[in-house]
C-alpha cells in the first residue's frame, strides 16, 4: 500500500458529503457534490477533464455501493498544483485489487477505470473500514479557437 502524507485541511479547499446509512446511499447524490464543487473551485476547467473526474468519483461511489456496503462519506480536496483528491470512505477492511482485464464481461471495471483516469490512487485504512482515494488533475479549457482534449 503507498504511504501518503496528510493534506492540509483549509476550510475553502474540503468539502465532505456524509451519507445516511438507510435508505441505500444515493451514488448520483455524490456525482451531483463533485460537480457543484468542481464549479465552485475549478471553474475554468477543461470540460473532459471535469468529466473524467466526476467519472472517477462515481467509480469510487459504486464500488463502496457494490462491494463494501454503501459508502459513509466522500470527501474532496483541493491539492497544491490543480489536483483534486476524491476519497470514499466505507465500512468494509478489505483492501480493493486491479483485477485481470475481462473485455467480455459487463462489470468489475471500476478500478481500472480509476487507475487509467487518476494521476494516482490508493487506499488507507479508517476506523473499522478503508478509505479510497484518487487524485486528478485538472487543466483550464484551452482559450478559444485552440483544440481541447478528447478522449
Amino acid at each position: 500500500m503507498l504511504a501518503v502524507r496528510p493534506l492540509p485541511v483549509h476550510p475553502a479547499f474540503h468539502r465532505r458529503l456524509t451519507f445516511p446509512a438507510w435508505p441505500a446511499p444515493d451514488v448520483s447524490a455524490g456525482i451531483a457534490f463533485t460537480r457543484s464543487t468542481l464549479d465552485a473551485w475549478y471553474p475554468g476547467a477543461d470540460p473532459a477533464t471535469a468529466a473524467d473526474v466526476m467519472l472517477v468519483a462515481g467509480e469510487l461511489l459504486t464500488n463502496a455501493a457494490e462491494h463494501a456496503g454503501g459508502p459513509l462519506a466522500l470527501v474532496l480536496r483541493r491539492t497544491p498544483h490543480d489536483r483534486i483528491r476524491i476519497e470514499v470512505t466505507d465500512a468494509a477492511p478489505a483492501t480493493p485489487q486491479l483485477q485481470p482485464f475481462a473485455p467480455h464481461t459487463p462489470r468489475g471495471h471500476g478500478l481500472r477505470i480509476i487507475d487509467h483516469l487518476a494521476t494516482s490512487w490508493g487506499c488507507r485504512p479508517a476506523g473499522d473500514g478503508k478509505s479510497v482515494w484518487a487524485e486528478c488533475d485538472l487543466t483550464p479549457a484551452p482559450p478559444p479557437g485552440r483544440p481541447h482534449r478528447t478522449g
